[in-house]
């Protein structure tokens, strides 16, 4: 016999209803997809979710990423500006443009983001070693 004790409560359900109905279901679905290594799977989910919420510099970050990832560097610049449009002085949005830059030989704007994100507080040598790593791939 079930009790109301024994019912969830709202705050024991999943955090996710499916199907997924809100920009913050599809974020965190967004999320898991990336930890499992999913990007493809992450950017789907992010863009449903900056479709329902386009000003959430985090889905747009988190969009960024998962373009950064899959090799999509235009996008994920495009996503990273937004979020830097949206929350501006967040140092890892700079430094993750910053590394989709090189990756298309862009290093002028690649350099200044750097510069940016450090004055943020990025760790220089760090980002550095990506950047530096990058560059060499693309050769």
């Amino acid at each position: 016999m079930t009790t109301p004790d024994d019912l969830p409560s709202e705050t024991n359900k999943a955090e996710i209803d499916f199907p997924p109905k809100s920009a913050a279901e599809f974020f965190q679905l967004g999320l898991t997809s990336a930890q499992l290594g999913m990007p493809d799977k992450a950017a789907s989910d992010f863009e449903e979710a900056a479709w329902l919420d386009p000003e959430n510099h985090e889905v747009q970050f988190n969009l960024g990423v998962a373009y950064l990832s899959m090799g999509d560097f235009e996008q994920a610049i495009n996503n990273f500006t937004k979020a830097i449009e949206l929350k501006p002085g967040v140092a890892d949005m700079y430094g993750n443009r910053a590394v989709a830059h090189a990756a298309i030989s862009e290093d002028e704007k690649s350099e200044a983001d750097v510069a940016e994100a450090v004055r943020l507080g990025a760790p220089p040598g760090g980002l550095s070693s990506v950047i530096d790593y990058v560059k060499d791939q693309r050769h």
